[in-house]
């Protein structure tokens, strides 16, 4: 996934923040179906970071176009553009 992580100037832990968020909120037994409930600080003790450093990322994340919170939950979810831009980045390659 280098590059679009590298096209999106995005640091590794970046990254992974951003595909557990993509990964969680796709979990088909989720209670939540469609969002990342997980908390900042569970986030940060997947990866070893910080609720303060996940905060930030998520942050540059939202910025970036690259997930959206909801405003009534605070759960988190990625857009489209991380489908485009990540997900179907690795679909193609896999089919290469």
């Amino acid at each position: 996934m280098h590059d679009p992580r590298i096209r999106f100037e995005l640091s590794n832990n970046d990254y992974c923040v951003a595909d557990a968020i993509y990964h969680l909120s796709h979990n088909p037994e989720s209670s939540v179906y469609g969002w990342c409930y997980a908390s900042r600080e569970k986030l940060g003790k997947f990866f070893g970071l910080s609720r303060q450093s996940v905060i930030t990322i998520i942050k540059k994340l939202q910025n970036k176009g690259l997930i959206e919170i909801n405003q009534d939950t605070n759960h988190l979810r990625t857009t489209q553009l991380w489908y485009s831009e990540f997900v179907m980045f690795e679909l193609r390659k896999r089919s290469l």
